[in-house]
């Protein structure tokens, strides 16, 4: 059989490979499995208008890993290798919808081209503060193929706003109609915009507003991502500028840097002050990025129920040192004349990492623990020499496996814990000590008959008009236990820790099995001690041979809105009766 040529680029490679990773686990196209050697399988894949064959191995939780590139069977006997157009055309999506898809995909490929040739960075990012691993990680979702897909941006957006060129901005004021704009401040809204921004940068502002023909009384002073600002002045915008409902005062202020999720926006003056949470009209990986009024009001409520959990519970912020970044603030943009522009206007004010960490500690977002440096080694292998691997890994995984499942079993909430939303807290010698949560206005969810102290839930009926006529499931309040368990499963173990089980595989000849027989260890003598509310395990199956998880590509790959497939639970807890 001839060999193959015209292989592709790096990234696209990547994108590929991806592509079937998800194909693949969440059973997108038919395939046939056969064993090959060492564990590893051959997979042959029909597409509707291809055939496909890789070499890939089944990871924990049934992961897919595939070993260099899939190759693509013509009807003649040849081989190619698929490119990105082939796969999309075995999508069963509309025409308009497989044009998106393939979008996206070029769109990855051709930024993470660019990152390639263009952003040199450190050798070594491991010592980095929190705020520059932000910047200088530049990987994207390990799983999901649209990981760079930043739909809307061009070359010069990505390179102004994106996180790893690291250019810095400052955001665009608007002043908007009060009687369109919700706040959720803690204090006075003059007082607190002057605390959070400055007494310079208030004036200025307010000097602006006065000069575009605005007073305080009738509008109120809102920031805007200045990409957000250029994208909606000639749409959604246009008519509330034309009839002066906003007014552009300019862009002044605080030097800000993006983050990973790039519409989290950090100060860059002054990493002590809040981290902004600004929509982007924009698609990355799976959702639109736009920030719902409703999270905007509930964001506070949700804080501080979730601070009052924490600290009065012993086993959360004494026996382990959980530490949340509190969203103490918010202002939305709900004009009922402009409906198009719901959530597009909108801010979130977060505690940032720094104001929270003590002396002697240092933070790294937990998405940092699989990657690899320039040199080929994983980011943490120096840790591990230091203190042993199996030292090092029964320390991570009580520090961050424990704590979110006890918020699950103990007061029945979960938390979205995935590489992003967890940080972890290290000593200065990189020992773990803690974690730090965040962004609980889109992601927490909470079942009721388990909360302990069901008087200290918020009221959302009379958080927000939205809350009102939503549904059991709709928000954050489940129907079923379940529904926890499979946040807490997917985003911290699912598509979250796999990956470092997979590196330390990979790399350091250190197995899965035994990785995950530590998180089984460390629950199992969780649950021994805090046998008093083994009344919620079974309901929660955390124990089960086989459970949902959410299908992130089958979105993208059918169109359907809620998708989700069996998975093989690596976690063995059949003992855990026996504590009851």
């Amino acid at each position: 059989m001839q060999k193959p040529s015209n292989l592709p680029n790096k990234a696209e490679q990547r994108v590929i490979r991806q592509c079937f990773e998800a194909i693949l686990f969440e059973q997108l196209l038919p395939y046939d499995e056969r064993p090959a050697q060492n564990g590893w399988k051959i997979f042959t894949i029909r597409g509707k208008k291809h055939m496909y064959q890789c070499l890939g191995k089944r990871s924990a939780f049934d992961r897919v890993r595939i070993q260099g590139m899939p190759l693509l069977s013509a009807r003649s006997g040849r081989q190619a290798f698929p490119r990105i157009k082939d796969i999309v055309e075995d999508a069963a999506l509309s025409v308009e919808k497989s044009q998106a898809l393939y979008a996206e995909l070029s769109q990855t490929v051709f930024l993470s081209n660019w990152n390639e040739e263009y952003i040199r960075g450190t050798p070594s990012r491991r010592m980095l503060t929190y705020e520059q691993l932000e910047e200088a990680i530049g990987e994207g979702h390990p799983y999901h193929p649209c990981f760079k897909a930043r739909t809307g941006f061009s070359l010069e957006d990505h390179q102004a706003f994106g996180n790893e060129a690291g250019a810095v901005f400052s955001l665009v004021w608007l002043g908007v109609k009060k009687e369109d704009v919700h706040t959720y401040y803690p204090e006075e809204e003059q007082s607190f915009l002057q605390k959070e921004f400055g007494y310079d940068t208030w004036k200025k502002v307010v000097e602006a507003l006065c000069q575009a023909g605005g007073q305080l009384y009738d509008y109120r002073i809102l920031p805007i991502h200045p990409w957000q600002w250029e994208t909606l002045q000639n749409n959604e915008l246009k008519e509330a500028v034309e009839t002066k409902d906003v007014l552009y005062l300019g862009a002044f202020g605080d030097c800000y840097g993006a983050s990973q999720s790039i519409r989290t926006v950090m100060n860059k003056d002054n990493p002590f002050q809040a981290q902004l949470k600004l929509p982007l009209q924009m698609i990355n990986t799976s959702s639109l990025r736009t920030v719902q009024s409703e999270s905007v009001a509930a964001a506070p409520h949700l804080s501080r129920w979730l601070q009052e959990v924490v600290e009065q519970d012993p086993f959360l912020h004494k026996q382990h040192d959980v530490r949340l970044l509190k969203e103490y603030a918010g202002a939305s943009y709900e004009p009922s004349r402009y409906p198009s522009i719901m959530g597009n206007v909108n801010v979130i004010f977060r505690e940032s990492v720094q104001s929270q960490l003590q002396s002697g500690e240092r933070a790294v977002p937990l998405n940092a623990l699989s990657l690899k440096e320039k040199d080929g080694s994983l980011f943490i292998a120096p840790f591990l020499k230091d203190f042993g691997i199996e030292a090092w890994l029964k320390q991570l995984i009580e520090v961050v496996v424990t704590p979110v499942v006890h918020l699950c079993l103990v007061h029945g909430i979960a938390v979205e814990a995935h590489g992003q939303n967890m940080i972890l807290i290290l000593s200065d010698t990189n020992w773990p000590i803690g974690v730090l949560l965040r962004d609980f206005h889109e992601s927490l969810e909470y079942y009721e008959p388990y909360v302990k102290e069901k008087k200290s839930i918020p009221h959302f009926h009379e958080i927000h008009s939205s809350f009102k006529e939503g549904a059991v499931d709709d928000y954050y309040w489940m129907s079923s236990p379940e529904a926890l368990r499979e946040l807490i499963v997917d985003t911290l173990f699912v598509y979250n820790l796999t990956e470092l089980s997979w590196q330390l595989e990979c790399e350091l000849d250190f197995k899965e099995d035994r990785f995950w027989n530590f998180v089984t260890v460390s629950l199992m003598r969780y649950l021994q001690r805090e046998n008093e509310m083994n009344e919620h395990l079974h309901a929660f199956h955390l124990h089960k041979e086989k459970m949902t998880t959410e299908s992130l590509f089958k979105k993208k790959w059918t169109g359907e809105k809620e998708c989700r497939h069996l998975i093989r639970n690596p976690i063995q807890l059949e003992g855990m009766y026996a504590y009851r």
